[in-house]
């Protein structure tokens, strides 16, 4: 399925800036299920250059330098992207303790990643913050991939989303003592849970096509960015589950960056001198589109 996304990011500021650094973290990544077809990055006022390189984690970083005065700036990243259907069925995978010794054993460069996603990162200490979440459901000796999907199944179960509770600094234990959050807490939670186990956990930034009720016109804007996690089993590689939604993510989700964190994988940050108080307007669209073949990708 072809899915068009359209991220518009506005600042707007009370005076004028004299200058801003940005970095983007927005395009989609080629994986195996899905490829993008085509990404560009609109700046208004327009920099001089914008940059490109890979981080660590082979996501797409773009940068950017605003040197004149400005009161606002404009970022539209429109891509389209191809995903690739996948099968419903989990393998059986190792269960968590070979899962674990299989890991600790290897050194080859697949694994690199899977080494990091069982230690402490920026905003997931292992600390004892979720013990109690563990008492709940613990993993035991149970196969990696089936743990996960009971993970993802019981936080959507026990956890109420509510928009506008938290914010990228609420602690985990204000999520668990609540009983409620959003998709950033929830992926949270459950890589917390994964690592504290010795499950390699990774989080998953990207987007769900959502679809209007029956009889209803889709608004526009109204889409959002979304996070999921995804754990790693030795014998089959990553697997991604989205316990917002209690869904394992299919050709609606599009998949933009992972990280051990939200702290890898923040869509658009950077510093600004001057302009005082500032306004922030996100926009997204999420859209099914037929396109040529002969589309490429390019930013």
């Amino acid at each position: 399925m072809k899915l068009s996304v359209r991220h518009r990011t506005r600042y707007g500021y009370a005076s004028a800036a004299s200058q801003s650094l940005n970095q983007i973290c927005l395009t989609p990544r080629n994986t195996s299920l899905q490829q993008c077809l085509q990404s560009s990055i609109v700046v208004s006022p327009k920099p001089n250059a914008v940059d490109y390189r890979f981080d660590q984690y082979g996501n797409s970083i773009a940068t950017f330098n605003l040197s004149v005065q400005h009161t606002h700036c404009d970022i539209i990243v429109t891509s389209l992207i191809d995903t690739i259907e996948r099968s419903p069925v989990l393998p059986a995978g190792l269960r968590v303790q070979d899962n674990y010794r299989a890991i600790k054993a290897s050194n080859h460069e697949e694994m690199l990643m899977a080494h990091d996603c069982l230690l402490s990162s920026p905003l997931v200490a292992l600390d004892d913050t979720v013990n109690m979440l563990i008492e709940e459901l613990p993993a035991g000796d149970a196969p990696v991939l089936v743990y996960a999907e009971q993970l993802m199944q019981h936080i959507f179960s026990t956890f109420q989303y509510e928009s506008g509770f938290s914010s990228l600094i609420t602690p985990l234990a204000d999520i668990l003592a609540a009983r409620k959050g959003v998709c950033q807490d929830f992926a949270h939670l459950a890589i917390a849970v994964c690592r504290k186990q010795g499950i390699p956990a990774r989080y998953v930034s990207g987007y769900l096509e959502t679809l209007p009720p029956p009889g209803e016109q889709k608004l526009q804007g109204a889409d959002a960015s979304h996070a999921w996690f995804s754990v790693y089993c030795a014998e089959n590689s990553w697997y991604d589950f989205d316990p917002t939604n209690n869904k394992r993510p299919d050709t609606q989700y599009v998949t933009t960056a992972w990280g051990r964190d939200y702290d890898d994988v923040v869509p658009i940050k950077g510093v600004v001198y001057g302009g005082g108080s500032h306004t922030l307007k996100v926009e997204v669209d999420v859209n099914r589109t037929e396109v040529s073949p002969s589309l490429v990708y390019q930013e």
